[in-house]
């Protein structure tokens, strides 16, 4: 196989994977990047996707195991972008002039089919199109083999394999005896001409046409032609012991686990150590390329759950070491249930992976994705964007709660659990803070098009800020219930108003003390209450007195405060700490679908 040079950083990547009839896929396109973290439940097919990764890349015989359905053929077809002139000129002829015509924009399209189950490898297609085309063109000379150069044989990782082996025992069959042979090459290269040097010294003394061979294989090869020559004249024969070849010397290697100076196999520890040896050999291929020059050609690192066994400062290693790799030649494309592997910056990428029965495995849309397409403007993007990315929960959940305030982030959680006798978590419910009222609709628009069910939870200025200016409520000239309370802020002289008759934060009364005025207020409870029930309906929930604080009859917004009512929460009975209806109605309401 052509070994394609280092260049510079390197740009090529499988960008896209179209997986139909495989295992629990039917029929879905999952979008990918250099580093792309899959996230779902225990049987969601999240494996299924690293295994048709491979396939598509490493042809073998399908059983009917990874048939959806045997009436169907398997059809795994991929993406790959950034394939440059520069990469394209490392080729040889026949392998460049296989995918060149079809490269468009650095960007090729190819196809890997199974008719059916268990058919010979050679019935195995390898198909290729340009990306702007419909038609498929099978079986071009040179085409295999050029993308074996372009995407050397992947590395994958299962969740369960037998780590001791992988680890213990040098072979190129096992996934980390791949790694151990990254990490070699350049130990190889850099005392090739030692070894050849001591391995001749071995062929002269060994091998039968050696110059200087031992003395015990003289007198051997002496004795022993005497006697044949009594049968065979004119024949003689030499003991001939092979010289092993570079290679073959690495091929030996094993690893082994010391511990108080005492060196022992790795079969005689424990699931987490053998783990934990895989993963080092991961970090430590890492820091080996971290600041190099990165190559044209792209390894796919396919890894089933990396932090299994792991300990959470080991997680984090390993996460570090993973980010390292996919900017220095590998694509990273793994599986976690954990999220201390998804930081805030990484949760714009991920695929968060299902299953059901109509659609079997597919992913919902990328955060980033939504974003862009609930926002226009850049900027504005790039803010609740943010917002997001700071909640890495909900990668993790079924249901989003959306708050814009400290105090429902630290009480709400402790409330909820005390009410129903088990957690935010336990229902699989995301607490997400947004820290102002400003995003929240459009990150529920973000979380809707994710096909997330969420809700929110605001304050009653959201209702004559936000709600109307985002179509949550009528416009306000046409609805009765704002336009009356947004009059009375004008019977109070205390209260500093806006151009657009709402309350502004220098007043005598700040803008958060106005809104809880107007709570307090009794001909407009009324008219309070039908803001609420009309957002209720968008699934947002308003406090009808300003705001939780109130609800709570808290004075302040202080961790002494909090900490004081959390107290109260697990020393006294439910109803003696809570006594508002609508903060019941509001836990009964998070458990709605």
């Amino acid at each position: 196989m052509n070994q394609i040079k280092k260049l510079g950083k390197y740009k090529m990547h499988l960008s896209s994977i179209t997986i139909k009839n495989f295992k629990s896929i039917k029929d879905f396109t999952f979008l990918l990047t250099e580093y792309t973290p899959l996230v779902g439940y225990n049987n969601a097919g999240k494996s299924n996707i690293l295994e048709a990764i491979k396939w598509l890349l490493n042809k073998s015989s399908l059983d009917k195991t990874y048939f959806n359905t045997t009436d169907s053929p398997i059809e795994i077809s991929g993406r790959v972008e950034g394939i440059s002139e520069e990469i394209l000129s490392q080729l040889p002829t026949a392998q460049r002039n296989s995918i060149a015509p079809y490269i468009i924009d650095e960007k090729l399209d190819i196809k890997r089919v199974q008719p059916t189950p268990s058919v010979p490898v050679k019935n195995i297609n390898l198909e290729v199109k340009k990306v702007n085309e419909t038609n498929w063109t099978a079986n071009r000379n040179g085409l295999d083999a050029a993308l074996k150069s372009l995407f050397p044989e992947p590395i994958e990782i299962a969740a369960m394999e037998n780590a001791a082996e992988d680890a213990g025992k040098f072979k190129t069959t096992t996934t980390i005896g791949k790694l151990i042979a990254e990490i070699m090459a350049p130990i190889e290269e850099n005392h090739t001409t030692a070894i050849t040097e001591a391995l001749n010294s071995l062929k002269n003394k060994f091998e039968a046409d050696g110059n200087d061979r031992a003395t015990e294989l003289t007198n051997f090869d002496t004795e022993a032609t005497a006697k044949l020559q009594e049968y065979f004249p004119g024949i003689s024969i030499k003991l001939h012991v092979p010289t092993p070849i570079i290679k073959e010397v690495f091929k030996g290697g094993t690893l082994k686990v010391y511990e108080n100076e005492i060196g022992r196999e790795l079969t005689s520890y424990g699931h987490g150590t053998q783990r934990s040896v895989q993963m080092t050999l991961i970090q430590h291929l890492a820091d080996i390329k971290r600041g190099t020059e990165s190559r044209a050609s792209n390894t796919l690192l396919l890894i089933d759950e990396p932090e299994l066994y792991l300990h959470p400062q080991a997680i984090e290693q390993v996460r570090s070491g993973l980010k390292v790799l996919a900017q220095n030649g590998y694509q990273v494309v793994f599986t976690t249930h954990s999220p201390q592997m998804i930081p805030s910056e990484d949760i714009k990428h991920t695929l968060l992976v299902r299953k059901n029965e109509t659609e079997g495995t597919h992913a919902r849309e990328r955060l980033i994705n939504a974003v862009q397409e609930a926002e226009a403007e850049a900027v504005s993007q790039f803010e609740l964007l943010f917002s997001l990315e700071n909640a890495n929960q909900i990668l993790f959940s079924e249901k989003v709660l959306l708050a814009e305030g400290k105090t429902e982030k630290r009480l709400l959680p402790y409330i909820y659990n005390k009410y129903h006798n088990k957690t935010l978590g336990q229902s699989k419910i995301a607490f997400t803070e947004l820290g102002g009222s400003a995003n929240t609709y459009k990150s529920m628009l973000v979380l809707n098009r994710m096909n997330l069910p969420c809700k929110a939870i605001v304050d009653l200025d959201f209702a004559f800020k936000e709600a109307s200016r985002n179509g949550l409520l009528q416009d306000g000239q046409s609805d009765s219930d704002f336009l009356i309370c947004k009059n009375k802020f004008s019977e109070n002289s205390d209260i500093s108003l806006s151009e657009d008759g709402l309350p502004k934060k220098d007043g005598f009364l700040t803008a958060s003390q106005a809104y809880e005025w107007l709570a307090e207020q009794t001909d407009v409870q009324e008219n309070i209450q039908n803001l609420h029930e009309k957002l209720k309906s968008k699934n947002v929930w308003l406090w009808t007195k300003g705001a939780i604080e109130k609800h709570l009859s808290l004075t302040s917004k202080t961790e002494q405060a909090w900490a004081l009512f959390k107290r109260r929460l697990y020393r006294e009975e439910f109803d003696d700490v809570i006594t508002d209806e609508y903060v019941i109605s509001l836990l009964e309401w998070l458990e709605e679908v």
